[in-house]
């Protein structure tokens, strides 16, 4: 006699929101069930934006009561939202656990809004002038918690009519108001989350459902070398950016400590001996301080390596925070440093990040849940 195997806790603890939908699938013929109630979930979650299993009416009820037992599909919890004079929203949102996160989404020239997210709460790199790393909690997000941060900016902008009109599969919903652009800059190191992070690609960039263009995102890393490949394996078509701020490595070593794991060299090694791709860009992130990185020669070695690596540098004049001992550079100063970058041959745009008001510019993201 053969017993059929017992699929009754299959989807116990599973963190459905979290799985690609390949994933979703395995898990659900593991459970008994055909794939294609996988792939009417996977709508109902990452399409339609519901996070309440008895709105998903075309799954059996029968359905609906196994996956009870799953963990809770609201993974995030809107603390309070900040509006910046420049149009800027900061999303303060509270994990299962209890711990603040954050999300700005920015409008930007041409009408298109960009969104970038977080992957930990807090930051262990200890990046000297980085509000994030100063926080005294730390933990790495899931998935969930990372595509949940795009859904929330979906529903925001859907319900206040801001809506493109329409979404994968044709039908207007809650996607026809997603972000143009997103990238993942906010709190955390991605690469130090990488799994959480390549499986949010996967179903980000799902056609199936939020349908992003890879080109359309963007991954930071502070120079977390080694896991790079891999990520470019899963996704090579996602743009990089790298967390510079200083072109030698002493000044780099006293300001970013990854540094002395992986210097300078090192990390230009790595970026340009990725496979070739005709879409993924590669970009500077250079954090502009008064004294510290922005002298003529800064600019010089910032345009060689801009040039080796045929990337684009994004000077970003700092961002103060209460606390810090780092400044801007005077105005002069920064139209110089920009100037001598660019006569040196690099490629630079001068970027005054967005939400400085309300905390949420570069740098800045420290999980405040009360008005600055």
């Amino acid at each position: 006699m053969t017993v059929a195997p017992d699929t009754t806790e299959t989807f116990a603890n599973a963190d459905l929101l979290s799985l690609p939908r390949p994933a979703l699938q395995r898990l659900f013929v593991q459970a008994g069930e055909k794939p294609f109630r996988a792939e009417q979930l996977f709508r109902w979650l990452h399409v339609r934006l519901v996070r309440d299993l008895d709105e998903m009416t075309d799954l059996p009820a029968s359905l609906r009561t196994r996956l009870r037992v799953a963990r809770s599909l609201r993974v995030l919890e809107p603390v309070r939202a900040y509006v910046s004079t420049d149009g800027s929203t900061k999303h303060v949102l509270r994990t299962q656990a209890g711990l603040a996160i954050e999300a700005v989404v920015m409008p930007m020239a041409g009408g298109h809004v960009t969104e970038c997210l977080s992957s930990q709460v807090g930051c262990k790199m200890g990046c000297d002038f980085c509000a994030t790393g100063r926080l005294p909690d730390r933990a790495d997000l899931t998935a969930a918690e990372i595509v949940e941060q795009v859904a929330i900016a979906c529903r925001q902008s859907f319900a206040a009519g801001q809506g493109r009109g329409g979404v994968a599969g044709g039908e207007t919903g809650p996607l026809s108001g997603r972000p143009h652009n997103l990238v993942y800059m906010g709190m955390g190191e991605p690469l130090d989350n990488l799994q959480a992070v390549v499986d949010s690609l996967d179903i980000l960039c799902d056609p199936k459902g939020y349908d992003f263009s890879p080109r359309r995102i963007t991954v930071s890393t502070s120079g977390l070398a080694k896991r790079i490949p891999a990520l470019v394996a899963a996704h090579p078509h996602v743009n990089l950016a790298w967390s510079l701020t200083a072109t030698t490595d002493e000044v780099r070593d006293r300001l970013m400590p990854v540094n002395k794991g992986v210097p300078i060299q090192r990390m230009v090694d790595t970026l340009r001996d990725l496979p070739p791709s005709q879409s993924r860009k590669i970009t500077l992130e250079y954090a502009l301080l008064r004294g510290v990185n922005d002298s003529a020669d800064d600019a010089a070695r910032l345009a060689r390596i801009s040039r080796e690596l045929d990337a684009h540098a994004n000077v970003i004049p700092f961002n103060a925070w209460p606390g810090t001992d780092y400044q801007r550079p005077e105005r002069a100063v920064i139209r110089r440093f920009v100037d001598d970058l660019e006569r040196a041959g690099g490629s630079v745009t001068l970027r005054e990040s967005k939400g400085q008001d309300i905390g949420a510019a570069c740098g800045q993201l420290a999980g405040k849940t009360q008005q600055p």
